[in-house]
């Protein structure tokens, strides 16, 4: 995923409603909303190329999204698959199970990436950077904030405002209005009068200054890329509330109920 919009405790119904845009290339295959493991159940998309996920949830109400870093070292090829440890943080099963297999990780081995995780109780958000030693982790408090393709509610990028403020207006509404408000921020497609500072590793590299203002968009198309699916997920103790799925752009297709597919037939 490029951008996760997170309602923690603000939502009159449900503890935790998150909306994701997940943002890839157009050649890169991947399918929608599938059950990826029986035991414990897990409902995610499923990527073709490496047969991981960007994001997931289980039956037990446990949720686990990866949104990628920022900045050059995402050009080169990763050894291991950050899909990877979404599925295996999923059958985790626990914020404390992830926590333990997080702390094994190398963090070299991978691209950079942050990992969001938790449940209708606690919520963090992992930080995985090739320079590091270990994997750093924080709480993510109550309120309404977004996570993109940099560190929790980045001043750096506007679409991180530009989320907020549209999110905002759904945080305290009924569920059915919310999720109408929902879907228009995650099809939205304003974009800044300016473009991103680059980062210093960015500098030097015309194509991703020429890139970044198209991507400041919340619902993305450009030629090659583009927001290829979406997701609104409520999560209550225990369960998965609601899970409604959109297997395109949020602005050129329906959002289908996907939360059935969590109870065993």
């Amino acid at each position: 995923m490029c951008t996760v919009v997170i309602l923690r405790q603000v939502h009159p119904e449900w503890p935790l409603v998150l909306a994701a845009n997940r943002d890839e290339l157009y050649a890169r295959p991947a399918v929608g909303p599938q059950v990826l493991c029986p035991s414990p159940r897990i409902l995610g998309g499923r990527d073709l190329e490496r047969q991981g996920t960007w994001m997931g949830v289980t039956d037990a109400g446990l949720f686990v999204g990866l949104t990628n870093q920022r900045g050059a070292a995402n050009l080169t090829r990763a050894r291991l698959s950050r899909g990877e440890v979404v599925m295996r943080s999923l059958q985790a099963g626990s914020v404390g199970g992830i926590e333990r297999y997080l702390a094994g990780l190398a963090p070299g081995d991978y691209n950079p990436f942050n990992l969001l995780y938790g449940n209708a109780e606690v919520l963090r958000v992992a930080y995985v950077r090739p320079d590091t030693e270990r994997v750093t982790w924080e709480d993510v408090p109550p309120g309404v904030h977004v996570l993109p393709n940099d560190v929790l509610d980045t001043p750096a990028l506007p679409k991180v405002a530009r989320a907020r403020k549209l999110a905002e207006k759904a945080a305290r509404r009924p569920w059915p209005v919310a999720v109408q408000l929902l879907q228009t921020m995650l099809a939205d497609h304003l974009l800044p009068e300016r473009a991103p500072a680059l980062l210093p590793e960015e500098e030097g590299l015309p194509e991703i200054h020429e890139r970044m203002r198209q991507y400041q968009a919340l619902c993305i198309h450009t030629p090659g890329y583009g927001t290829r699916s979406s997701a609104i997920v409520a999560l209550a103790p225990g369960r998965v509330a609601h899970y409604l799925a959109s297997d395109t752009a949020p602005c050129q297709g329906p959002f289908q109920d996907v939360t059935p597919l969590l109870s065993p037939r």
